[in-house]
């Protein structure tokens, strides 16, 4: 297996196949991060098919190979929030949702689910990037193009909302959140 570095580098020098390959490599937390951001799946796979193609147009711009993750990333954030602004509107949907962390009583993970879903723009980004993608601080932080410390701010106030929000329903996460 090719060194994931010489993957992009060859990607970003016009190779189809590495991009490809990086793709599939990404494709699960392309799709996970859309979801909990359209609320459906539809929706989902456009924003990740918009992502792909916007990365394969604008590979070649990409100038550290270390930072193609990011870089990707941001590339579907923007392209979320792009069609939610487009839409005005914002997807309310029950569908099943795929993360790595879900709680086993499925009354929580919906309560969950619509916890995060109504934390507000940075604060959702960061929880998303940082618990359902398993981003390093410092990576998020890449990601929002922002410091640390802000990362850091933005997450603990999300907590701080979440567990509010599930204590409020009365099914507090016996302090995971």
């Amino acid at each position: 297996m090719e060194n994931y570095f010489d993957l992009v580098e060859k990607a970003v020098n016009g190779d189809k196949q590495s991009f490809i390959q990086l793709i599939d490599n990404r494709k699960g937390m392309l799709y996970r991060t859309a979801f909990l951001y359209m609320k459906n799946q539809q929706d989902a796979l456009e924003i990740v098919d918009t992502t792909v193609y916007k990365a394969y147009l604008s590979i070649k711009k990409l100038k550290d190979p270390k930072f193609f993750n990011t870089w990707l990333t941001k590339i579907l954030i923007n392209a979320s929030l792009d069609l939610l602004r487009y839409r005005k509107k914002v997807v309310l949907s029950n569908d099943a949702y795929d993360v790595e962390y879900e709680p086993q009583d499925s009354s929580l993970k919906i309560d969950l689910y619509n916890a995060v879903d109504k934390l507000q723009g940075k604060y959702k980004t960061a929880i998303i990037l940082k618990y359902y993608n398993n981003l390093k601080i410092s990576e998020v932080a890449e990601v929002m193009e922002c410091t640390e410390s802000n990362v850091k701010n933005y997450i603990h106030k999300a907590l701080k909302t979440l567990r509010y929000e599930i204590n409020e329903k009365g099914d507090y996460i016996n302090g995971r959140i």
